[in-house]
């Protein structure tokens, strides 16, 4: 019996090509794992994130309506807060008429849902929890790092208005969180798991991920100003790079005495 072949990113990339699926930037990992004849589990593994797939096949997702007021409802909340969105007013900085902007968030909570999806999607995230996680904390959390640093630029102002709202459970924000805090349930859950099994050194699993999550959220945030002003050679890969091998040295079992 012939051994199972082993998957490449070379071979994937050539089966995409031969698939006519670069290009396509709408596609999703699952349709991507399909064309190419692999898991989308395996996908992650060898690429990281949806954003590096798409990038390393040439592809780029077509620009929507959606995504233009988005980009407006962002801005208004980087500027001003939540109290400072307003439906209209996307639909005057995005050039969509207001009767599109209702039709597709009905409403000032829906928009802001949408934004902060936008600004700090947890879908990939979710998923290589879901594809990896029965695999050691290097590969994890190294998959996990590149795909938070390449979820896509995120506005101070915007991340600022989360972190106040989230904190304040106002009744206008009910359940625009859930899906956020459910990633951090699974990362939390995932690092505990590793504890018990001894892989990582125990501590609070919670603090363990705030740890985890604080560089490089805070690398993503300031990476336009550390590109403008030369602050680091690095890219932004080899940055979280660093960040996951000094978290997983400082997560490290302590050596027992022989």
């Amino acid at each position: 019996m012939a051994p199972p072949k082993r998957i490449t990113r070379e071979g994937v990339l050539a089966r995409l090509t031969a698939a006519a699926s670069t290009g396509d930037g709408s596609r999703s990992m699952d349709e991507l794992a399909a064309a190419a004849g692999v898991s989308r589990a395996a996908l992650y593994a060898l690429f990281g994130t949806r954003a590096a797939l798409l990038d390393a096949i040439g592809a780029e997702a077509p620009p929507s309506i959606a995504d233009r007021i988005l980009a407006a409802a962002g801005e208004l909340v980087a500027e001003r807060g939540l109290g400072g969105l307003s439906l209209d007013e996307a639909a005057n900085r995005s050039g969509v008429s207001r009767a599109t902007v209702y039709r597709l968030y009905p409403g000032k909570t829906a928009l802001f849902r949408a934004v902060v999806e936008a600004n700090l999607p947890v879908d990939e995230p979710l998923g290589i929890m879901e594809t990896m996680g029965d695999q050691p904390p290097k590969q994890v959390m190294t998959a996990l790092a590149h795909a938070l640093a390449h979820s896509g630029y995120v506005r101070v102002g915007v991340l600022r208005t989360v972190l106040f709202e989230i904190t304040r459970r106002d009744e206008e924000t009910e359940g625009v969180f859930d899906d956020a805090l459910r990633s951090i349930e699974v990362m939390t859950r995932y690092i505990e798991q590793q504890m018990a099994a001894g892989r990582l050194r125990r501590m609070d699993p919670f603090l363990a991920m705030q740890a985890f999550l604080a560089p490089v959220m805070l690398h993503t945030v300031s990476r336009q100003v550390l590109e403008d002003y030369n602050l680091t050679p690095l890219s932004i890969d080899e940055a979280v790079e660093e960040f996951t091998a000094a978290w997983l040295r400082a997560m490290a079992p302590p050596r027992r005495r022989r």
